[in-house]
C-alpha cells in the first residue's frame, strides 16, 4: 500500500492548503504486525494484522494547534476528517507550546540495517524459531515456558505544507520469554529485540536459555532483608531505572516542572566513565529514522559527557524557546487522555559500553544484590527522582564473587540521581532493551550502583 499511503497523505495536505490553514502536517503509516504467544511450553496464538493510520497536525491563527488521527478509507473520508480537524482547531485556545516547525526540506541520511528484505518469508519461519526457543529454555532448566514474540514491518510517509517531506520503512522483532519452576516465584526472564528478524535466531535462543537457567537457579528463593546494598543491574533493569534520565533532559518536562535536570546544565552528576547520547541514527535502533515528525534530520546528541549534563533534546519549538537548534527529536506525544502535542521525545538512548566482564562486576567486598528484571517502577517525585521498583524473576545475593542465595519479595526504593552519582562500574555487555517496562529503546550494559536502599514488606 506504499503508493496509496503517499497519495492519501498528499490528498490530506491538499485539502488543508485549500482551506488556507497556516500549517498542515501529515504522517501516514502502515504497520503489518505479527504476534506469536506461547504458554505451558507450546504456541497458543499466531496472528497477523495490518494497521493503517493518518496523523495530522493543523495550525490556524498562528498558534491555535490540534493533532488528530484516523484510519484512512478513501478520499471522501479523508476530506471529511481533515475538514473536521480544521474546524476543531479553529475553536482551540492559543497554545503556549508552539513556536513553529521545520521549514527546510533537507537531504536525509541513507540508513542501513533497518529493513529485513526477507520479512515476507519470516512468518513461515517464526513458529519453528519460537519452538526452538522453548526447547532451549527447557533444556537449560525451565519447566514451564511462556512469553510473546512480536515482529513485523512499518512504512511511513511524511509531508508538511511548511516544505519538508520524506519516507522510510523498517522492520523489527521483540521477544519476551519467561521460564518457571513448579513454585511460581522461581522464574527467569530473557529479552531480545532488534530490526532484522531473519538474523536474530541466535539472540532469541540465547535469551531463552538465560530464562531457563535463571529460573532453575532461583528455586527455593529466600526472603530478602532490608538494608543498603550495592545493586548490579542487568541491562533490562538499568534501562528501566537509569534510562529515565534522558526523559528528564527534555525542555517540555522542565517547563512543566516534571524534570530533575532543569537547573543542572553543566553539573557533574555521574562518574567520568559515564556517557549517554540520544541517537536517532543508531544502526539497528528500534527508534532510528532519517527524520523526525517535523521532517528535521535525526542526529546524535550528547546528553551526558564524562558524567556532565551537556545538552537537552529539542524540536523546533523548544529550540526557539531555549535559543538552541533542533536535535531532530520532534514527535507527537500523548498529553493526557485522548490528546497529543508536538514536543521533543527521546529516540534511542545510548549508554557507553563499559570495560568490565560480568565476573569482574561480581567481585565486590560490599553487600551486593544482582537483579535481572523489575516491574512497576513508580515515582514519588520526578523532581527529586524518588522512586521504587519491584524486582521480579531471578535475583541473588552476591558472595565471594559468585551468585549465591536466591532472594525474593523486596523493593528498590531510592533516588535516580543518587544512583547516577553512585555508579561504580559498567559491564562490556551492552545490548538494546525495549519491552513493556522500557518503552524507549535503550542501549545499556550491566551496571553496578553503590549504596542502594532496599526495603521489604516486613520493614
Amino acid at each position: 500500500m506504499d503508493d496509496e499511503l503517499q497519495s492519501f497523505v498528499d490528498y490530506a495536505i491538499s485539502i488543508g492548503q485549500k482551506q488556507n490553514v497556516d500549517l498542515i502536517l501529515v504522517l501516514g503509516s502502515q504497520s503489518v504486525n505479527n504476534q506469536i504467544r506461547f504458554s505451558q511450553n507450546k504456541i497458543d496464538i499466531n496472528k497477523e494484522w495490518q494497521s493503517d493510520l493518518i496523523e495530522l497536525m493543523v495550525v490556524v491563527e498562528g498558534n491555535q494547534v490540534s493533532i488528530g488521527s484516523f484510519s484512512p478509507r478513501d478520499e471522501a473520508y479523508i476530506k471529511e476528517r481533515v475538514l473536521a480537524q480544521i474546524k476543531f482547531t479553529q475553536n482551540m485556545t492559543p497554545s503556549p507550546f508552539f513556536m513553529g516547525v521545520e521549514s527546510i526540506k533537507h537531504e536525509t541520511a541513507s540508513l542501513s540495517g533497518q529493513f529485513d528484505p526477507q520479512i515476507e518469508d519470516y512468518r513461515e519461519k517464526a513458529p519453528q524459531v519460537i519452538n526452538t526457543c522453548i526447547d532451549e529454555a527447557i533444556n537449560t532448566g525451565g519447566k514451564r515456558i511462556a512469553g510473546s514474540f512480536l515482529f513485523g514491518k512499518n512504512s511511513y510517509y511524511l509531508s508538511s505544507s511548511a516544505g519538508p517531506s520524506g519516507s522510510f520503512k523498517k522492520t523489527f522483532y521483540n521477544l519476551t520469554i519467561r521460564a518457571f519452576q513448579d513454585e511460581l516465584d522461581a522464574s527467569g526472564q530473557g529479552l531480545a529485540c532488534g530490526c532484522i528478524p531473519n538474523e536474530a535466531e541466535s539472540k532469541l535462543v540465547t535469551a531463552a536459555g538465560k530464562a531457563g537457567r535463571f529460573s532453575k537457579m532461583h528455586s527455593n528463593a529466600q526472603q530478602a532483608e532490608a538494608g543498603n546494598y550495592d545493586i548490579i543491574m542487568s541491562p533490562a533493569v538499568a534501562a528501566n531505572v537509569l534510562g529515565t534520565i534522558v526523559t528528564d533532559a527534555n525542555p517540555l518536562m522542565i517547563m512543566m516542572g516534571r524534570s530533575s535536570l532543569g537547573d543542572k546544565m553543566g553539573e557533574k552528576l555521574a562518574p567520568d566513565f559515564v556517557n549517554i547520547e540520544d541517537n536517532g541514527l543508531q544502526p539497528g535502533g528500534l527508534a532510528t529514522s532519517p527524520i523526525d515528525i517535523e521532517g528535521t534530520p535525526r542526529s546524535n546528541t550528547s546528553i551526558f559527557s564524562e558524567g556532565i549534563l551537556k545538552s537537552y533534546i529539542h524540536n523546533t519549538t523548544t529550540g526557539n524557546m531555549f535559543q538552541a537548534e533542533s536535535t531532530g527529536n520532534g514527535a507527537f506525544i500523548n498529553f493526557g487522555m485522548g490528546s497529543k502535542i508536538m514536543a521533543p521525545a527521546p529516540s534511542n538512548v545510548i549508554f557507553n559500553n563499559g570495560d568490565h566482564t560480568f565476573d569482574e562486576l561480581l567481585k565486590t567486598s560490599r553487600k551486593t544484590i544482582y537483579v535481572t528484571c523489575n516491574w512497576y517502577t513508580r515515582f514519588t517525585s520526578r523532581i527529586s527522582t524518588e522512586y521504587s521498583t519491584i524486582p521480579r524473576d531471578a535475583a541473588f545475593i552476591v558472595e565471594n564473587g559468585e551468585l549465591s542465595t536466591p532472594i525474593k519479595n523486596f523493593r528498590i526504593s531510592d533516588k535516580i540521581l543518587s544512583h547516577f552519582a553512585n555508579i561504580d562500574a559498567m559491564g562490556n555487555d551492552r545490548v538494546q532493551v525495549k519491552w513493556w517496562e522500557v518503552q524507549v529503546p535503550t542501549w545499556v550494559p550491566t551496571i553496578r550502583v553503590k549504596d542502594c536502599r532496599v526495603t521489604t514488606a516486613t520493614q
